[in-house]
């Protein structure tokens, strides 16, 4: 359901699932399916009104995500909030959550991350927040109307990369790691005074999540904006991919707008009309989605390298127009596999009150994909991450890069080279000696790269440490002359 023209606080529920303290203490009563089995067998059901299932145990979800992944299987993940209080405003127990659906004993675990208060939005459309999971899986960012924060997988290390607040859509961010450095898009600032304060910003998330510098992607100053969006508050949904850059601009309606940063070209592909909830998938075409005029109807996939239509994401239940089931009006691409991505039911319990929060996977991201699985009701707008790797019984707190990762390593004059063969970012690098103690510190020369002077060091074995995507990695070394 649509709220009224500019009063959306868009696009965002929350959740109601049970964490590791609900379901210890039992203080929170899920629904359960009877078996598994009718987990499985609804990945291809029909809806009729509301989504009638009652919400899977976590042994469920274990078994069908193997069945609905298949073999071999790959761990997935999903970050989701969760508001005890169901569609009420008491945010006094909101929780940053992390789903993981399999493990070696075949029961699906969640954990309760830390307290994440949710923006309360507008009246009639649900309270708000927005989570990303980073393409390696190694870190989560999530957007209330207090600003962007940045935390590892396990919930360690939260930092705030920028405060701020945008009192509207707070589906609004996305990584960028496209130089092999991992990095934040946001938008800025709020429109007051008659004057637009906001822009699109891109920040580096050092190692310890701490925000690094920042650069500009897009100002509405620069005057390359469509004219239908002149009178627009500032920008909401913002993603990146590439060099394309989508986003929704507030006016009457929901401008959706996809830029190509190389040439600052802007296109409105509605022509001014509706299209909220901007999302890009990892491809190079520039390929972005939007909803026009209902979330209740598939929403339109759109290409920059064809300029025109070229998709469609359906609801749940396959059905393109006029949907009878809790409609799509909340989805991503899941950036590490973009065959998939997770969906959400209407977060507006006025008018959907059968649909609120409840969270689909859904295989096969356009139509006529049919294979879904079901999650469970209350998630807030779930973000879904699939590991790379065959999933081998063992889960570790934060995602480590695999076996294949290859590291150059090179002695030369005066100088020790760290290089990683396959691009990875490299950070934090250090000499330690064999009493411990720092005696060299590496200069980042390129993301993938970092040098040491090392004419000073005495002949020796020293221990080689360095930090690679999101662990920590070390290697023994000689210097000899």
């Amino acid at each position: 359901m649509k709220p009224p023209p500019l009063t959306r606080g868009r696009l965002i529920s929350y959740s109601k699932i049970a964490t590791t303290e609900s379901l210890s203490k039992g203080t929170l009563m899920l629904r359960w399916l009877c078996c598994a089995a009718m987990v499985i067998s609804s990945f291809t059901f029909s809806f009729a009104g509301s989504y009638p299932y009652p919400n899977p145990t976590m042994h469920q979800i274990d078994s069908a995500w193997r069945a609905f992944y298949g073999s071999p299987v790959h761990q997935g993940i999903v970050v989701y909030n969760k508001m005890t209080g169901g569609t009420t405003t008491d945010a006094s127990k909101d929780t940053l959550c992390i789903m993981r659906l399999i493990s070696g004993s075949g029961t699906a675990s969640i954990k309760n991350l830390f307290r994440y208060v949710q923006w309360v939005g507008v009246a009639g459309w649900g309270i708000s927040s927005g989570y990303r999971i980073s393409p390696d899986g190694a870190k989560i960012a999530g957007q209330n109307n207090s600003g962007v924060m940045v935390c590892d997988t396990n919930g360690a290390n939260m930092k705030m990369i920028w405060l701020g607040a945008l009192t509207s859509d707070q589906v609004n961010m996305s990584w960028d790691d496209s130089a092999g450095i991992r990095r934040i898009v946001y938008s800025t600032g709020v429109f007051s005074n008659a004057t637009w304060h906001g822009v699109i910003a891109r920040t580096v998330v050092n190692a310890d999540n701490s925000a690094g510098a920042t650069d500009t992607l897009w100002n509405h100053a620069w005057g390359h904006d469509p004219a239908a969006g002149g009178g627009a508050r500032g920008y909401i949904s913002v993603n990146k991919v590439g060099h394309y850059l989508c986003f929704d601009m507030p006016v009457n309606v929901c401008l959706p707008v996809i830029v190509n940063l190389l040439t600052r070209t802007a296109v409105n592909p509605t022509n001014g009309g509706d299209g909220c909830h901007a999302r890009m998938c990892l491809d190079t075409f520039g390929t972005f989605s939007y909803h026009e005029g209902t979330h209740l109807r598939a929403a339109t996939v759109w290409r920059w390298t064809t300029n025109r239509k070229v998709d469609s994401v359906p609801c749940p239940n396959a059905q393109l127009t006029g949907c009878t089931d809790c409609g799509n009006n909340g989805y991503y691409w899941c950036d590490s596999d973009t065959n998939y991505m997770s969906q959400t039911g209407d977060n507006d319990a006025g008018g959907s009150p059968g649909c609120y929060s409840k969270a689909f996977i859904r295989k096969g991201k356009t139509a006529p994909s049919t294979k879904v699985m079901y999650l469970g009701d209350y998630l807030s707008w779930p973000a879904l991450w699939i590991d790379p790797n065959v999933f081998t019984n063992v889960i570790n707190n934060r995602v480590t890069p695999g076996p294949s990762s290859r590291i150059s390593i090179r002695i030369g004059g005066n100088e020790l080279t760290l290089r990683s063969a396959e691009g990875r970012a490299l950070d934090n690098a250090r000499l330690i000696n064999v009493r411990g103690m720092v005696v060299a510190r590496g200069e980042k020369t390129a993301p993938d790269r970092q040098r040491f002077t090392v004419a000073s060091l005495p002949m020796g074995i020293y221990l080689l440490s360095w930090r690679e995507s999101n662990v920590a990695v070390a290697r023994f070394v000689t210097i000899a002359r």
